[in-house]
């Protein structure tokens, strides 16, 4: 075995170690030829890139090096990637079918730097200087493209990050999983069903997982059970509930996570009722607001005070206190959330959070570990806010 090939082994066995990264560039620069010198350069360029804040010009002198390498090189540092993954290798001179555009069937994704694009199947990012992050767009492949072994991505690249995309069947995730994954660190998963849940965290090889992203609309509080209670991401630091929960979904949360590694925590709620729920209340408020700001107020229906319960059992929750940073986000549905806002402001609404769950979770902000508990401002009656948003404090609203 070569030395470059013991490096790029080493890369991939360690994604997140960089010096061994640095080391594979100066084996590269060993080697004396103008394309592995590109290749070096390119490595040390993303690393330094990472490391350098953005206001900086030394940031932008890097970002505008780095494209300009990958642009010029991506096929020749990609197509090993397919050799080893199982993909077809990108179409160039002296093959079959000139007819065929330019490193068919892949494309240089514009809008991201350094990223590859299968036919609108799964784009893969380079980070580091090499390819980490693998995204499926489509699952399955486009005719005319082989059916790939999913399974061989952690042993072709440093897995950093695999996102599964939408509507993660239990299919679809089976075709993933395996031990290649044994050292994933981030794991985002699209819209994903309850079957789904319970397989993902049956799997035996998420272990090193450290950040975990679902969305969980409509999947209800089996599926949060299934990620939180005893799942092979033991060590798991940050969890992102994406989708929109209801209240007996962040109930489940509160009570059945056993996750004692937690620092960040975002859950997105979720308006009891659904969209048709919306759809009624904005036009309800439409007419009430120009017809009939002097009738009788209705009875009250579902809405965001029926997360009072669950909001108090998740500020009590032990785990919580533990947290470092909890962001709860409430969910709308487009330009018909939008004007379900500005009918709030317009006419009467006591659909709130409950002040009592506000409070409690500003005092579980400033009684354990918390620095940060962001609260979605346009549930939180103004004098709750305007108490709990001090300068310097731990609660602010968004």
């Amino acid at each position: 075995m070569s030395t470059l090939d013991a490096l790029h082994r080493a890369v991939i066995a360690d994604p997140a170690d960089r010096t061994v990264r640095l080391a594979y560039a100066d084996a590269l620069d060993e080697a004396g030829d103008p394309a592995s010198a590109a290749r070096a350069e390119f490595i040390r360029a993303q690393i330094e890139l990472d490391a350098t804040p953005e206001p900086l010009r030394r940031h932008y002198e890097l970002s505008i090096r780095s494209r300009e390498l990958f642009e010029e090189h991506w096929p020749d540092w990609w197509r090993p990637v397919c050799t080893a993954a199982g993909l077809p290798e990108p179409h160039g001179p002296g093959r079959r079918g000139r007819r065929r555009p330019w490193n068919w069937p892949y494309t240089h994704v514009s809008g991201l730097p350094h990223a590859v694009n299968l036919a609108d199947h799964l784009t893969v990012q380079f980070g580091a200087g090499f390819p980490e992050e693998v995204r499926f767009r489509n699952f399955d492949a486009p005719a005319g493209l082989p059916d790939v072994d999913h399974r061989r991505w952690g042993d072709a690249i440093p897995l950093v990050r695999l996102n599964l995309g939408w509507d993660v069947t239990p299919d679809r995730w089976a075709r993933v999983d395996g031990p290649h994954l044994a050292r994933l660190p981030e794991l985002e998963l699209g819209r994903l069903p309850v079957g789904t849940a319970a397989a993902v965290a049956a799997s035996a090889h998420l272990a090193a997982v450290a950040r975990l992203s679902a969305d969980l609309t409509d999947a209800g509080a089996d599926a949060v059970r299934a990620l939180v209670a005893g799942p092979p991401w033991a060590g798991l630091r940050e969890l992102h509930l994406t989708g929109h929960l209801d209240p007996p979904a962040v109930r489940e949360l509160a009570a059945a996570c056993t996750l004692r590694h937690l620092e960040e925590v975002s859950v997105a709620l979720r308006r009891p009722g659904g969209l048709g729920a919306l759809a009624g209340e904005v036009l309800s408020r439409m007419i009430r607001v120009l017809f009939a700001r002097g009738s009788a107020p209705e009875p009250p229906e579902a809405g965001w005070r029926d997360f009072g319960p669950a909001l108090e059992a998740l500020a009590v929750a032990p785990w919580v206190r533990r947290l470092r940073r909890l962001r709860i986000t409430a969910g709308r549905f487009g330009l018909l959330g939008d004007l379900g806002r500005r009918l709030d402001r317009m006419g009467r609404d006591d659909d709130f959070l409950p002040d009592a769950a506000v409070r409690a979770l500003a005092a579980a902000a400033e009684t354990g570990k918390l620095d940060s508990l962001v609260l979605p401002a346009g549930l939180v009656r103004d004098p709750v806010r305007e108490e709990l948003a001090r300068p310097g404090g731990r609660v602010s609203f968004a």
